[in-house]
């Protein structure tokens, strides 16, 4: 029996309390379950020890093993390309633009940018925040999107580092993390455990984490201080990366707007010496 149904036949035996976050996690099933302890209150309209309360009933001795048998339910449906393949018919022959792909990139920008509107601001406040290092970070595909918010964001300013080479030299980059600095981790299935580990010993060294994730949640959610969630199911046998792509460049207009004139001082004294290397750009 999945978590959605033992939920629904037990919802009688709940307290009221609990009975309000039965619902909404049914309401946005699992999506729901994947979010935050503080987030699920708020969409449950109660409090975190009551959101605990619930998955203790259910059996769970913390949040984190309720999360886990939640992507357990959905990873091996939802994970792997090749279990798709038998879900769309794709050996039938390629997907055409017809059918639906432009159209599913464009809804699912349109909301993870309505959920980002919210962060936005703090966001941006801290990448603009020149006394904060900031760190970019990455798992196998989604390293592509940390390096090019990367690259922006050192145009900008100063302090901006990507995360890079084999997760064996990692520790050396964590080692260089400190109090107040920002790591903006995308993170997308399949989660990767070596960007797991980088997330956690940047929290422990109280930097501000950053998670940028799909709709299912990175387990990076769980002490990440800020989460942007991405729809990424398009008609494919891939998930989109155009979601994560577009939210990096959202936010990057909103540095450059933040620092106005010091990043547009810090641009032309960049293209004054790229000149000697006939870099156009």
């Amino acid at each position: 029996m999945s978590l959605q149904d033992r939920v629904r036949r037990e919802l009688g035996l709940f307290t009221e309390a609990e009975r309000r976050v039965a619902q909404a996690l049914l309401g946005e099933y699992p999506m729901a379950g994947l979010e935050t302890v503080a987030r699920f209150a708020r969409r449950a309209n109660t409090s975190g020890p009551t959101i605990l309360r619930f998955t203790s009933r259910l059996g769970f001795e913390n949040y984190a093993d309720f999360q886990e048998a939640l992507r357990a339910e959905i990873q091996v449906r939802l994970q792997g390309p090749l279990s798709r393949y038998a879900v769309r018919g794709v050996e039938d022959g390629p997907v055409a633009p017809r059918d639906g792909i432009a159209q599913a990139m464009v809804q699912n920008i349109d909301m993870a940018e309505r959920d980002l509107r919210q962060h936005l601001p703090w966001i941006v406040a801290r990448l603009s925040d020149l006394d904060r290092r900031v760190f970019c970070i990455g798992g196998r595909f989604s390293w592509m999107v940390a390096s090019y918010l990367h690259h922006y964001l050192r145009e900008l300013r100063p302090g901006v580092r990507l995360i890079r080479d084999s997760s064996a030299a990692w520790a050396d980059y964590l080692l260089d993390v400190g109090p107040g600095d920002t790591v903006v981790v995308f993170d997308f299935r399949r989660y990767q455990r070596d960007v797991l580990d980088f997330a956690k010993g940047a929290a422990s060294q109280k930097a501000s984490i950053i998670l940028v994730t799909d709709i299912w949640y990175s387990p990076i959610a769980a002490f990440a201080d800020i989460v942007v969630p991405c729809p990424v199911s398009i008609p494919s046998a891939f998930d989109s990366g155009v979601t994560g792509l577009a939210m990096a460049e959202i936010i990057t207009a909103g540095v450059v707007d933040a620092l106005g004139a010091r990043s547009k001082d810090r641009i032309a004294t960049l293209e004054n010496l790229r000149k000697p290397f006939n870099l156009g750009s």
